[in-house]
């Protein structure tokens, strides 16, 4: 599901890949960590759409 730009990702940080408004892809990723906002999007009406959830630490 695709996220808007400064929504918090939660506890599912990771690599995102930015998107139309019809879900066609744009060839701009992000990385986020967890609990942080997206950032904007190169284009307003884009979304951003996660395409890797980085694992939790053992730590």
């Amino acid at each position: 599901m695709a996220k808007k730009p400064g929504q918090n990702t939660g506890t599912q940080g990771g690599v995102f890949q930015q998107v139309t408004s019809t879900g066609k892809p744009v060839s701009n990723y992000v990385t986020v960590s967890d609990h942080k906002p997206l950032p904007p999007t190169s284009k307003p009406g884009h979304l951003w759409n996660q395409i890797v959830i980085t694992p939790n630490s053992k730590r």
